[in-house]
Formats: C-alpha cells, sequence, structure tokens
C-alpha cells in the first residue's frame, strides 16, 4: 500500500509559523508505526524544492526506510485538471508494482477527481487530526 502524502495543510496547518512546521508529524508517524505495510511517497510541492534525502530528514529513523519516493513533476508543469491524481498514477506506471493499492492524504479536493473514495481530505487550517486517521484506515480497510 502506498500514502501520497501532502506536507502543507496536512502535516502542519497551512500558513503556520516555521516553529509550527510539521507538528502533525508525530501523530501520522504513530499511525504509520501500526501500518507495517504502508510506504510513503511524498506528493507535496516540498519535492520540487529538496532532495529525496532532504526529505527523508523530516522523519524520525524508524519511518525514513518507508518514505520511498516522490512523485514526478508532469512536463515541468501541472495539467490542467486534477494535477495530483496525474502525479499519483504517473508514480505508479513507473514502479515495479503499478497495481499496488494507494490513498493520497491532502488538504486540497481540486487536486483529484471528484468523489474519488482514495482521497482522504484534512482541513488546510488545522493539518492532520485523530478523525483523518480514522478516515484513512477506514480506506485502507477497503485496500483502496
Amino acid at each position: 500500500m502506498i500514502l501520497f502524502l501532502d506536507f502543507d495543510g496536512v502535516l502542519h496547518k497551512y500558513g503556520c509559523k516555521p516553529a509550527d512546521l510539521f507538528g502533525r508529524l508525530p501523530l501520522l508517524e504513530a499511525w504509520l508505526g501500526q501500518q507495517a505495510d504502508v510506504n510513503v511517497v511524498v506528493s507535496s510541492t516540498w519535492r520540487l524544492t529538496r532532495t529525496l534525502d532532504e526529505i527523508r530528514s523530516f522523519f524520525s529513523p524508524a519511518i525514513q526506510p518507508r518514505i520511498v519516493g516522490v512523485t514526478p513533476r508532469i512536463n515541468g508543469a501541472l495539467p490542467e485538471r486534477f494535477p495530483r491524481e496525474a502525479e499519483v498514477a504517473m508514480w505508479l506506471r513507473g514502479s515495479d508494482q503499478p497495481w499496488q493499492p494507494w490513498v493520497a492524504l491532502d488538504d486540497h479536493a481540486w487536486l483529484f477527481r471528484p468523489f474519488n473514495d482514495r482521497v482522504v481530505l484534512c482541513d488546510p487550517y488545522v493539518g492532520l487530526t485523530e478523525d483523518d486517521l480514522v478516515r484513512l484506515s477506514a480506506v485502507l480497510g477497503g485496500r483502496a
């Protein structure tokens, strides 16, 4: 199972102070600690200005090996409609298991097709919550 992960609006609330960046990461890492078969691909725009090793450094040593990649940037620009979903599809096609189940944790619905049941949306002005993780677990329970 792959979790496509956004940062802004998920791991911290949108527009937070620098000292509050990744304030919701411990919550996600605790959840990941109970989901041994879930690996993470970063879909956040942070991937455009940082290397994979820099991105991994935000996570605890126990989780770092499970950060298995970042989504590609499509032709240097985003397609007009549902760009994050297009990047997810491109990453999956390029992986060695393109059929694997996936879920996305994001704060922007417009980046995905409407009614996509593989997307769990967070409130961007709150960030990740326990309720979001319950919904994420429910999606995983159905194995997306």
